[in-house]
């Protein structure tokens, strides 16, 4: 499975209530958000598993997956891509 299919895939775990608009969307930004969620996430799997446990570490890639998660309903509710800057009039 691609980064990408893994990273939507995870979200839409993650924000059910956005399941479907997440497997209808179409857009190169989401696209390398999605990529950089399953980085994040595949992380954070790896981090649980190991001993030590490096809970600054973890707690660390939790917080960049809930920001993205964030980033990713912001577009879905307002239709900017993530990092936008809006447009000066």
């Amino acid at each position: 499975m691609s980064l990408v299919r893994n990273g939507r895939a995870r979200l839409a775990l993650a924000l059910p209530r956005h399941r479907q608009k997440l497997r209808a969307l179409k857009n190169k930004e989401m696209e390398d958000l999605f990529e950089a969620y399953a980085l994040a996430e595949g992380a954070i799997e790896s981090l649980r598993n190991e001993y030590p446990l490096r809970e600054e570490l973890l707690r660390e890639y939790q917080n960049l997956c809930l920001d993205m998660q964030a980033e990713v309903i912001a577009f879905l509710e307002g239709g900017r891509a993530p990092d936008a800057q809006p447009q000066e009039e």
